[in-house]
């Protein structure tokens, strides 16, 4: 995606983190949470990749996100992460659909009949893994960052681009300018049988 439209997502205290002159990264995270406070429920999150911040003889995390718009499929799932991480979120239910087989992982999300987006992403090697990510929240007086530890007894992770993305016209991509973001992920991040770790909320 552009820098430009990337910046114009986020609030001012942050910056987009671009892989090269004028392009940004969006990222495009599913999840399909089958056990935790809030239940069972699928997740839709679609970020902008912004700089870490790292105080000293902390560990730098694998990336930061600025999450600018979230789905979920059940109105708890919605409730908690608005609640308790102040995530943005979309106000109704959506459908998230996942399609596996060894090699491939197809996602394809709606709201009722109306497409939000369609992804598809390739396997590499898989391995355990254990992955530290921030996230950067806002609220009009106030801005927050979280670190999320991901844990997962398979990873894969390339650079192939063998993958594809499809944006449509809807409410959580409406930020986006459709036709400038790239149908091919440049980075393609799977993980199996995974549990997600938010830490408390820190004032910044």
């Amino acid at each position: 995606m552009t820098t430009d439209n990337a910046r114009q997502l986020l609030p001012g205290h942050l910056q987009p983190l671009e892989t090269r002159p004028e392009s940004s990264v969006l990222s495009v995270s599913a999840f399909d949470f089958f056990d935790g406070d809030a239940g069972s429920y699928q997740e839709l999150v679609l970020s902008i990749l912004v700089p870490p911040l790292i105080a000293k003889g902390e560990p730098f995390p694998k990336a930061a996100l600025y999450p600018f718009i979230v789905g979920t499929s059940t109105s708890l799932g919605r409730s908690q992460g608005i609640e308790r991480w102040k995530l943005p979120h979309l106000m109704n239910d959506i459908s998230v659909t996942f399609s596996e087989d060894n090699q491939e992982m197809c996602l394809n999300v709606q709201e009722g009949d109306d497409p939000i987006l369609e992804l598809a992403i390739t396997a590499h090697t898989f391995e355990p893994a254990e992955l530290l990510f921030q996230s950067f929240m806002s609220e009009p007086s106030r801005n927050f960052k979280a670190n999320i530890l991901m844990k997962g007894a398979g990873y894969s992770e390339h650079e192939f681009e063998r993958g594809s993305l499809t944006l449509f016209e809807h409410e959580m991509t409406k930020g986006l300018t459709v036709d400038e973001v790239s149908a091919r992920p440049f980075r393609e991040q799977w993980m199996r049988n995974g549990v997600e770790m938010f830490y408390p909320l820190e004032s910044i």
